[in-house]
Formats: structure tokens, C-alpha cells, sequence
């Protein structure tokens, strides 16, 4: 069957409706002969709609109206305003700054006269409405072809060197990195605010508050310097963590404040010697980490020097070639999973701080060895993907 293609509605003319009012109201003629075009007295209105006609037929000839303007029906009354909208967007930067992430629900019980006025599907339709949207957080350190070209080189040189799974078992003393658990007065609210997901606009991508990475503002931060050993534990809350095989967490050093390389090498001096000897080889005193300033800074590798330990560096913007990191994000499951079965609605920083410890150095070696053991699969996928970042 053929298809017929629908021609295009015709416009109505100001000229075409002054003669419609004028046929209609003085002419007493009605719309329906001139849509029929009786005896070929209307061949001028051809095409146009029969709604078009009777909303044009009934504009007053004499009024000031537009011809042109038509009474959509409106509907119910908006239940939010433009000042409940300015609400809105002022919250939701204050609980950027001081919670991360968030629900709607939760934006919404922040705002009581909101709450009042609409459910909470209304509210999220009129956050639609202001350009927000429930999109995934962006992610810091996104790799450029110097980036690519680095871990490939580094991923080859692995490879053509024959360092296998024996060296990333036994030839890494410890894997070493920081990282900070948010402190929160509810652990229960955290613990089921969503993750990897922002309320944000399209064009909020890397500002702050709408990234996965970084610390925010306001919020406590916890933070501890730890080791973990294949076979012990690690943690740190903005943590520095070492871990290494069969041993687990061989260093957990709360502290307090921004780490500086003073601080860092202060660390590496009283606290290694003892991570080095709980580690899975004491001898090589060889330590992987990543590129972070202070870690690498002047200072730390002078304090590493005198302990004879070396530094095993891995590219910069590869969080996946450091297995410390799937460590520190089972323990951040491990935290909000034990918040949610315990019901911890409220709780102090020592006691996060400690809950966290506890968690970091009592989680099972078997975890931590499992990850270290991908190190050979890790370095072949970013082979296999001409350097770009793998799953892991």
C-alpha cells in the first residue's frame, strides 16, 4: 500500500482572518460552509484547519486582541516558584560542600518548605526543570596521547624485562598510596547516599562537587598512613596505605592535617623500618607508588635513601596499575556495608576513626593477595588497549 505523504497546515493570514470574522459574525455564515467551500464562495481558506477557523471565528472583529494568540489551557498552578528555585540551587552547593554526594529525598528533607509544598517525584521533575540531572560523577586525570604513550612504554618495558608474577608477589616489599574515608555524623545516611552519581547540570562536569576524586570542602577527613603487606590490611582516610603479600596491612599511620614531604619523611623514618620488617620480603625494601608530589618529593626520597629502601614508580593517571586502590574502594563498601547492618545512625570522629581502622586492619589477607595477584593481567590489558585504562 502506498504511503500519502500529509501535507503541510496552512497559516491563516491577518487578511484571511478579518474576512473569517466578518463572515462569520456579520455575514452570518457558518464555518462548516466555508470549510466545504459552498457554491466555490470561499476558495481562499483552503487547507487551513477547522480548529484554526473556529478559534480565529470567534476574535471579536473589532477587538485588540492578536489574531494570532491562542488560550492554551495552563494547567495547575506550578507548586515551586522562581524564589523556591534559588532555594534549590543554593542548597544543593552546601551540600556539595559539606556532604559530596546526596538524594533527591535528602536534598528535599534540607528544604522544609519545599518538603511541604511537593512529593518527591515533583521535586525531581522540577530540578529537570532547572537543568539539573541524576548523570554520573566525571572523573579527574583524564589521559592524553603523552599519558597513553607513558603507560604503554611502561606496560612493554614489564613485559620485555620478564618481571612476573614472583616480583609482584615478592619483589614489591609494599604497595604504598594515600586516600580519605569522609567522616559524616550519620554513617547510615552516607552509607545509602548514591555513589558515582551527581545531581548536576550538563555543563557541571569538572567543576567542583561533581567529581568522584578529591575532598570536599567542609567535610572531615580521617586520615591515616597505611601499609598493607599481601596478608595484613591497609588503610587511610585521606590514607597513606601499604600492602603487601601474605601480609596484609603492614603500616596504618593516622594523621592529621595536609601531608607535606616534611611530614611524609618524618613518617618514612619512624614508621617504615617496622613496615619494611612485617612486609613479605624485608630485604628488597622495594616500595611501589604512584606519582604524588609529596611521595616523591626531595625529602621523602632522601629519607628512603638512608633506610636503603627504592622507589618503584608506576605513570601518572594510572590508578589501575596501582592495586592499592581496589583495595581502598572494598574497604570503602566495607565501611558503608557495616554503617547499614549495624544501623550506626551517629557516631564521633574517634569512633569513625576507629571503626575504619579496625575494618583496615582486620580485613581478610586472602582479598588483598588476590588483588596483587592480577598485576601480570592488569599489565597485559593495557597492552591489549594501546594504554588506555583497563577495567580494573
Amino acid at each position: 500500500m502506498a504511503k500519502t505523504m500529509k501535507g503541510k497546515r496552512k497559516k491563516m493570514t491577518y487578511a484571511q482572518s478579518c474576512q473569517l470574522r466578518a463572515l462569520v459574525q456579520y455575514g452570518k455564515v457558518k464555518v462548516p460552509q466555508i470549510l466545504r467551500n459552498e457554491g466555490n464562495r470561499f476558495p481562499g481558506f483552503k487547507g487551513i484547519p477547522r480548529s484554526t477557523m473556529y478559534r480565529h471565528s470567534q476574535i471579536p472583529l473589532d477587538g485588540n486582541e492578536p489574531f494570532d494568540k491562542r488560550k492554551q489551557n495552563p494547567g495547575r498552578t506550578p507548586l515551586l516558584n522562581e524564589r523556591d528555585y534559588r532555594a534549590v540551587k543554593r542548597q544543593i552547593k552546601i551540600l556539595r560542600t559539606f556532604e559530596g554526594s546526596f538524594s533527591s529525598k535528602r536534598l528535599q528533607l534540607s528544604l522544609p518548605e519545599i518538603q511541604q509544598k511537593a512529593s518527591n517525584s515533583t521535586f525531581r521533575r522540577h530540578l529537570g526543570k532547572i537543568g539539573y540531572g541524576y548523570r554520573s560523577t566525571r572523573r579527574k586525570g583524564i589521559l592524553k596521547q603523552k599519558d597513553l604513550k607513558s603507560r604503554l612504554d611502561y606496560a612493554k618495558r614489564i613485559k620485555r624485562l620478564g618481571l612476573g608474577l614472583e616480583f609482584w608477589k615478592q619483589g614489591i616489599s609494599f604497595y604504598l598510596d594515600a586516600v580519605g574515608f569522609i567522616y559524616k555524623q550519620n554513617p547510615l545516611d552516607q552509607a545509602r547516599a548514591p555513589t558515582s552519581r551527581e545531581w548536576r547540570r550538563r555543563d557541571e562536569g569538572l567543576t567542583f562537587g561533581c567529581t568522584a576524586k578529591g575532598q570536599k570542602e567542609g567535610s572531615t577527613q580521617i586520615k591515616f598512613m597505611v601499609a598493607i603487606s599481601f596478608q595484613q590490611g591497609s588503610t587511610q582516610i585521606k590514607f597513606m596505605v601499604a600492602i603487601s603479600f601474605q601480609q596484609g596491612v603492614v603500616l596504618c599511620e593516622q594523621y592529621e592535617n595536609r601531608l607535606c614531604g616534611r611530614k611524609f619523611s618524618t613518617m618514612i623514618r619512624k614508621k617504615f623500618p617496622v613496615a619494611f620488617m612485617l612486609s613479605i620480603n624485608p630485604k628488597s625494601k622495594r616500595v611501589l607508588q604512584d606519582g604524588c608530589p609529596v611521595q616523591n618529593s626531595r625529602r621523602a626520597k632522601r629519607a628512603l635513601e638512608k633506610l636503603g629502601a627504592h622507589l618503584f614508580c608506576i605513570p601518572a593517571r594510572s590508578p589501575d596499575l596501582n592495586p592499592i586502590e581496589n583495595f581502598f574502594h572494598l574497604v570503602g563498601k566495607e565501611i558503608r556495608k557495616e554503617a547499614i547492618d549495624k544501623q550506626v545512625t551517629h557516631e564521633t570522629k574517634e569512633e569513625f576513626a576507629m571503626r575504619v581502622k579496625n575494618i583496615l586492619l582486620n580485613y581478610p589477607k586472602d582479598k588483598i593477595d588476590k588483588i596483587i595477584l592480577s598485576m601480570d593481567k592488569r599489565i597485559e590489558a593495557v597492552i591489549a588497549n594501546h594504554g588506555q585504562r583497563t577495567k580494573y
